[in-house]
């Protein structure tokens, strides 16, 4: 299966290896995180720079993660690259055999850009997925014409 999980449940032993196959998808590599309490790092699955920009600006303004996500439009910008597609369901293939938990700084509680790579994975490479924390409309709509093999996320 495919699941979430937060940088803190990583650096707090909440989640480890023996709870399945762990991947940072983030933009950087994050600090004070031994890079052995993980498998591997995928900048292919991090947000797009200026979308994750936006959004960084209005949490910082805001102080509020979901109304940041909701402002910098995430559900109706988020797309992957063509590398990020072929990294997501080479981690979906993997997740047949045993769980694969893609890793942000994000809390599970909070809106994430994970979250939409788990409805896409579903969606398209028929993956399960954990239970997500939000509906995400407007994102499922936009994943209403995809088909397994199509073309990237627009």
């Amino acid at each position: 299966m495919l699941n979430r999980a937060s940088i803190h449940e990583v650096k707090s032993k909440q989640i480890s290896k023996a709870h399945g196959y762990l991947v940072i998808a983030m933009r950087l590599y994050p600090r004070f995180l031994p890079k052995d309490l993980v498998d591997e790092y995928l900048h292919s699955l991090s947000p797009q720079a200026d979308l994750f920009g936006r959004y960084r600006e209005y949490k910082k303004k805001l102080k509020q993660q979901d109304v940041a996500f909701k402002m910098a439009q995430y559900e109706r910008e988020f797309e992957l690259s063509g590398k990020g597609l072929e990294d997501l369901e080479r981690l979906a293939g993997i997740s047949l055999d045993q769980n694969v938990h893609l890793i942000c700084q994000c809390e599970r509680s909070e809106c994430c850009h994970v979250d939409l790579m788990l409805l896409i994975a579903e969606k398209r490479f028929g993956a399960r997925i954990g239970k997500l924390p939000h509906e995400y409309a407007e994102f499922r709509e936009r994943l209403s014409p995809l088909r397994r093999g199509g073309g990237a996320l627009v």
